[in-house]
């Protein structure tokens, strides 16, 4: 029972992992794709402002959410993984790439805080103001900040893809 026992609660916890990164990976492809552009299309500047900074306010509880679970969740897993040696030894493929996708989400980190923290305010009180060069600057600074962590967080998944089939 044991064995069953830590079976299942080594899938709880993957199940957790994925669904943070379905919840935080998809929320960022949908804002970049589709909703910041459609705002910007159909919007007028103050009533974008207002509209993507209540927005912002509930993704950044989202984003900070899916984060957590993603750190927690992914320590664990890290832990419990057969292939983990410790510390940094790199004298195998899944430590190799294990060592790139933590790269890869330390460098995410402050790229998303800078968004959700400084950015995205800072868009929704110049946008209030009405159209400005100065808000079209910002707005295209978010869209390729926004594009840069999803691309980041596409190399994580492949970096997980191939930790799982090693």
């Amino acid at each position: 029972m044991g064995n069953v026992g830590g079976l299942i609660v080594a899938a709880i916890i993957d199940w957790l992992h994925l669904t943070a990164t379905v919840a935080w990976l998809g929320g960022v492809f949908i804002n970049n794709l589709a909703l910041s552009p459609s705002v910007r299309e159909s919007l007028e500047p103050p009533v974008m402002g207002r509209f993507m900074g209540s927005y912002m306010k509930r993704f950044r509880v989202l984003a900070y959410v899916c984060g957590g679970i993603l750190v927690v969740t992914g320590v664990i897993m890290t832990l419990l993984s057969p292939h983990y040696a410790g510390g940094f030894d790199l004298s195998s493929p899944w430590a190799l790439f294990f060592l790139l996708k933590l790269i890869f989400v330390v460098a995410l980190i402050p790229i998303g805080i800078y968004i959700l923290e400084v950015l995205s305010p800072k868009i929704g009180r110049v946008g209030a103001k009405g159209p400005s060069p100065e808000l079209a600057k910002l707005q295209k600074l978010l869209s390729n900040l926004g594009m840069t962590a999803f691309g980041i967080g596409l190399l994580i998944l492949l970096f997980s893809a191939v930790t799982s089939a090693v």
